[in-house]
């Protein structure tokens, strides 16, 4: 009856008896709502007569602002379901009850189908090399890049992810695969899936405005996040064994010859040094090769870092190094601070965190992985004056070398040659060294069994380290290894110096000396990475030659000021070998190089300068 009489009061508008508080409470309420009312109408009033004086710019900016957070919105939905989708896969799996079989003992490393030797893939293991790439225009040297990639189409493939980058795709080998994000989508993709592995879905849209800032203001800040690739682009991993992140600033000869089959079954992680690990005693992973098994032993890792873990959080690990930031704090003061400097009209550069440091040391202090630091690449630091990049095609294989002994730049400041420098041929008389011919056959064709190409010598020796290297690493991140025994300075049984690689096993640090085989008279590297000659390529662009089309064959020689072709021709006519070749250098060109150095070094008259120039630029 109650309720009755309350519906007929209702209905009938008549409204039951209250106390006078509850009268006063409706007529405070009742002018509130009307000043409400009044402010929107004033708002409104002002805004219309904003958009009558100016109605195509306030309509362009409205569609701009819209158009934004329509991108925005899409790009976090498209990415929050790719996520949900991979974390059901995930989920599912686990709960088959399957888990990672233990590695194969070790005599059968070797073994492999010898039918699988014809393929053009490796029947068991796949690597991708992730490469993001921030920016509008790519690098002068990037078509030389990309087809020094072709040469390890055996075993790998780059994954180059970009923000609608002008990339010629038609141009590229099949082992090089191009993933547009689309405009602002690396810093929505980042933030998206950094939202989700840091435990912090609630931050994603946050997350994303301040990754998308941090990108488009400095692209280079994407390096920090190197150690986070293999769980942030998980999804496109699908099919491979492993992974590693990479740089542009480099060109590659044949990984599948540097790598071997017991790396890729028994190591957690496999990164290239330059050989400093021996000279300067560096331990720690390198941007440009460090190669992880794709498994829970190396997922997630970089969380112990505090600038990559989540808000709140100390990283958790011995790299941490205490704390209450986070991910999120650590943009949020670059932010503040970048938009302090713009206000004042001053430049403003963050300090930027790099794998070298935190990740590195989080690696070599987990208890359970193995790390080799095998000593494989070379850098314009260490080269010589001149590389020889060999592009594969036309049955031909790629290489990366450079003439045995020959003298660094100077940039080094004492780290003359390369990781496989033979000094003991280099302080022998002129007239018993091997030849450098850049030409020689490179190495065979990769087999199933990837043997690498190095050997080990020896049995592993336990290893002393330190932390006072490294300079340009915060101090409690440095990570290396006592250099000041004979041992470090020991010619090897091949009389090769700097021959040792290093170990992380299980806690326990190891080296042991190894033998490489390469070809008499050169040095051989997975990789050459030009840190510094890319400041003149950048300058320099003219200097820089054509590229050749995928599946031809070329031959490059890089030095400080560009890169030339060289051209290819067979030693007499003939070759050796099943479809490598043999070709000779050309000695002309090599002559008017050194005619021109002892120029500079012994000064003539500027008429036979010019004269040796000429004569260089036209032949």
């Amino acid at each position: 009856s109650d309720r009755l009489a309350a519906m007929k009061s209702g209905l009938l508008g008549v409204e039951p008896a209250r106390p006078r508080r509850a009268l006063l409470s409706d007529t405070w309420l009742r002018v509130l709502v009307v000043g409400l009312g009044c402010a929107w109408l004033c708002t409104s009033l002002w805004l219309a007569w904003s958009l009558r004086r100016d109605p195509a710019g306030a309509a362009s900016l409205r569609r701009s602002h819209e158009m934004t957070e329509l991108s925005n919105e899409v790009l976090i939905l498209r990415r929050q379901l790719a996520s949900m989708v991979s974390d059901a896969d995930e989920a599912a799996a686990s709960g088959a009850g399957g888990t990672e079989p233990p590695p194969p003992p070790t005599d059968a490393l070797g073994h492999a189908d010898p039918a699988a030797d014809t393929a053009s893939r490796h029947p068991e293991f796949r690597l991708a090399m992730i490469v993001p790439w921030l920016g509008a225009e790519l690098p002068r040297w990037f078509d030389l890049f990309v087809a020094s990639c072709a040469g390890s189409a055996y075993l790998v493939d780059w994954l180059i992810f970009h923000e609608d980058a002008p990339i010629d795709v038609a141009a590229a080998p099949a082992n090089v695969r191009y993933i547009s994000l689309g405009p602002h989508g690396m810093g929505a993709h980042f933030g998206v899936q950094l939202a989700r592995l840091t435990g912090e879905p609630n931050q994603t849209h946050t997350l994303v405005r301040l990754l998308q800032h941090a990108f488009a203001t400095w692209p280079y800040a994407i390096v920090e996040y190197k150690p986070t690739y293999g769980d942030v682009f998980r999804d496109y991993l699908d099919g491979y064994t492993h992974w590693s992140y990479t740089d542009l600033d480099l060109v590659a000869g044949d990984l599948t010859a540097f790598v071997s089959r017991a790396e890729l079954v028994e190591l957690d992680i496999l990164t290239f040094t330059f050989g400093d690990a021996v000279t300067h005693g560096r331990l720690y992973l390198r941007g440009q090769f460090a190669m992880h098994r794709l498994s829970a032993a190396t997922s997630r890792l970089w969380l112990a870092c505090e600038f990559l873990s989540a808000s709140g959080g100390s990283g958790g690990g011995a790299g941490g190094g205490g704390g209450s930031g986070g991910l999120l704090h650590e943009l949020r003061i670059k932010h503040a601070r970048a938009t302090r400097a713009q206000q004042r009209g001053e430049a403003f550069r963050p300090h930027f965190n790099s794998a070298e440091g935190c990740y590195s040391r989080v690696v070599a202090t987990s208890p359970t992985l193995r790390v080799k630091y095998a000593n494989r690449m070379i850098a314009d630091f260490t080269s010589a004056p001149q590389v020889y990049v060999l592009l594969s095609g036309a049955g031909r294989r790629a290489a990366v070398r450079m003439c045995a002994g020959s003298e660094g730049d100077g940039t080094a400041g004492g780290l003359v040659g390369s990781p496989m420098r033979p000094t003991a041929s280099s302080s022998a008389p002129a007239s018993q060294r091997a030849a450098c011919d850049p030409f020689a056959p490179p190495p065979p064709p990769p087999r199933a069994s990837l043997l690498g190409n190095q050997r080990p010598v020896g049995a592993l020796i336990p290893l002393v380290t330190h932390t006072n290297c490294s300079e340009w690493v915060e101090p409690r991140y440095r990570v290396c290894a006592d250099v000041s025994g004979a041992w470090a300075s020991e010619l090897g049984a091949d009389g090769a110096a700097n021959g040792w690689n290093f170990f992380y096993l299980a806690g326990r640090w190891y080296r042991q000396r190894f033998t490489a085989s390469h070809p008499a008279g050169l040095i051989e590297g997975a990789l050459f990475h030009f840190q510094v000659w890319k400041r003149a390529y950048k300058r320099q662009g003219p200097q820089l030659a054509p590229i050749p089309p995928p599946g031809e064959s070329a031959a490059f020689v890089l030095t400080k000021e560009g890169y030339r072709p060289l051209a290819l021709r067979p030693a007499g006519g003939s070759s050796t070998g099943a479809g490598t070749g043999a070709y000779e250098y050309d000695e002309a060109l090599a002559s008017i190089d050194a005619r021109l150095k002892a120029i500079e070094r012994d000064g003539v008259s500027p008429d036979d300068r010019f004269a040796y120039a000429g004569a260089r630029g036209a032949h």
